[in-house]
């Protein structure tokens, strides 16, 4: 059973599948600054390859609501399945709530879908959104210099 569930959501989260969509381009534990961050709608991460520091992410749009556990409060359900792999969540209790809250006029325009990561060092990253893209990998750091 997930934690951060509250009680009329036990029956239904233990039905809830993890659809695989994503998997990170190298390992998180390799990841510089140990983990990953958000920003504007995007997990961001830096590692290096062949020598060189290279930036790549996941990107998210439309995002109704987003979560993030660290790493310390995670359960087992959050990291089986997720550990560097994005997933869609299937009858997810979660994204019924924050759609049942969405005026039912908007519903049908937004398409909404539960994703969740698990990345090690920073934990779980979870969004209801209505879609997602890899960011391409490039050289280079996303932090200012």
């Amino acid at each position: 059973m997930p934690a951060g569930y509250n009680r009329e959501e036990i029956g239904s989260a233990t039905t809830m599948n993890k659809k695989t969509l994503f998997t990170l381009p190298i390992a998180s534990t390799t990841f510089e600054g140990g983990g990953a961050f958000l920003c504007r709608g995007a997990i961001l991460f830096e590692y290096f390859r062949d020598g060189s520091l290279r930036k790549s992410g996941i990107q998210f749009e439309n995002i109704s609501a987003l979560r993030e556990r660290a790493e310390p409060s995670c359960t087992a359900w959050h990291v089986e399945g997720s550990y560097d792999t994005l997933v869609e969540i299937e009858e997810s209790p979660w994204l019924a709530e924050i759609i049942s809250d969405i005026p039912e006029v908007l519903r049908p325009k937004w398409g909404l879908r539960h994703y969740m990561i698990y990345i090690d060092s920073s934990g779980c990253f979870e969004f209801i959104a209505k879609s997602w893209k890899a960011l391409e990998e490039e050289s280079g750091s996303w932090m200012p210099l």
